[in-house]
């Protein structure tokens, strides 16, 4: 048993329960990307950066010891998701999907890492964002994100910041969707500029697009390349401190 803050985050069996009935009922067992989220088709609603918080202890720690991983290097916030873009990221979120085993951090003992044949939800998102860099991702494109889901789970995620809108790779499922249409109560992510630091998620933020950027667009539009069940979610170990 974990507890993010107030929370308390339930077993891993409570979500193999809830992933079966999501996968029975929607397309969420689909391969790829999911509808994008506009309004009235002129803009996109990302995902707001709100105040500094205090970042995950864990991440604090993982920064210390891989600091390549925690600097920004430059390159554009947002990335142009074109065919090439979609591919890399369907390719990513399915292979590490399929390639670490969810078993979670032993009590007490929270650990955060790359690499791994098994692992929980940040060990997933951790390696996702490693992987997409090295295929040409900028840093700031890619945030680390923790939110609760609706079943009270602590849980992490890897949002990869694109001309078509902030979308989540999430270690339960393999289709990838707008951060708009999880079931997750987002709560905070990596900044923007340093992903060392750490802020609050706070109301929607509209960003107007060019007729030529939503050209071919469609809220109902869905790439998908094959079915595969959803992945459960291991439980996470969520504690606070401020990064020296």
């Amino acid at each position: 048993m974990v507890r993010f803050r107030n929370i308390t985050i339930g077993t891993k069996a409570a979500f193999v329960a809830a992933a079966a009935v999501v996968a029975a009922t929607s397309p969420l067992n689909a391969t790829g990307l999911s509808a994008l989220t506009r309004d009235s088709g002129n803009s996109l609603v990302r995902i707001g950066e709100g105040p500094k918080t205090l970042a995950p202890f864990a991440s604090v720690v993982f920064c210390m010891q891989h600091r390549d991983q925690c600097a920004n290097t430059g390159g554009p916030s947002i990335m142009v998701l074109d065919k090439k873009r979609k591919s890399q990221l369907i390719s990513v979120n399915n292979s590490i999907n399929h390639t670490i085993r969810p078993v979670n951090d032993k009590p007490g003992a929270d650990v955060w890492s790359m690499d791994v044949t098994a692992g929980d939800c940040e060990d997933f998102a951790l390696t996702k964002r490693k992987k997409l860099m090295q295929l040409g991702w900028s840093s700031e494109s890619l945030k680390i994100a923790v939110a609760i889901t609706n079943n009270g789970e602590g849980h992490a995620v890897l949002i990869a910041k694109t001309s078509e809108g902030d979308l989540v790779l999430d270690n339960r499922f393999n289709v990838i969707k707008d951060w708009r249409k999880t079931d997750l109560r987002w709560v905070m992510a990596q900044t923007g500029d340093n992903p060392k630091y750490w802020a609050k998620v706070k109301a929607n933020v509209e960003e107007p697009q060019l007729v030529s950027a939503r050209e071919g667009v469609s809220e109902t539009a869905e790439i998908n390349q094959s079915d595969a069940d959803g992945e459960q979610q291991p439980n996470i170990t969520v504690t606070f401190a401020h990064f020296q």
